[in-house]
């Protein structure tokens, strides 16, 4: 057995602590206090420009990245703003709306699309199908935990297992 550390590359698991914020400094979400994240390294599980970023490290590595909006979630698109009837939503069940919301329209075929809710009027509700962080630079904040060789069934099932079973 070699006393080499494991580095981030394809067919590993990387466990992980990250904090996201906006480009203005506006934490976003973090998974400090919690378990890391666990994903299988090069299944395109996270960002792509994250991915790279992590490429190369081993675990105890600290480190920050800062992603444009392009390489992120994608511009804003203006058309993908659109005002519903609130009975298209709803189904006629007046449920109550709310500003940030998000919810999952029914776009036909059985398929759904999640949409956060900008604007609530009394007949109608204006939602935004773009990604939440579509048009927005970000910053990651990455520690990084663990380093290991995927094992056959994670490889297999395409995803890092978790301790005691999977991980999803």
């Amino acid at each position: 057995m070699t006393n080499e550390q494991a580095v981030v590359d394809t067919g590993m698991v990387v466990g992980m602590h990250y904090s996201l914020y906006r480009a203005n400094g506006d934490l976003i979400e973090s998974t400090e206090g919690r378990d890391p994240i666990l994903f299988l390294y090069g299944d395109r599980q996270v960002l792509a420009a994250l991915q790279d970023a992590l490429k190369g490290k081993c675990a105890g590595d600290k480190f920050e990245v800062e992603i444009s909006h392009d390489k992120a979630y994608g511009r804003h698109y203006p058309e993908r703003v659109e005002r519903l009837p609130r009975k298209r939503i709803d189904g006629g069940k007046h449920q109550s709306f709310r500003v940030g919301q998000i919810i999952q329209l029914d776009i036909g075929k059985g398929r759904r699309q999640s949409a956060s809710v900008v604007k609530v009027g009394k007949f109608n509700v204006d939602v935004d199908t773009n990604h939440p962080l579509a048009g927005q630079d970000i910053r990651f904040d990455v520690t990084i935990c663990e380093v290991r060789k995927a094992t056959e069934a994670e490889l297999s099932h395409g995803h890092a297992h978790g301790p005691g079973g999977h991980q999803h």
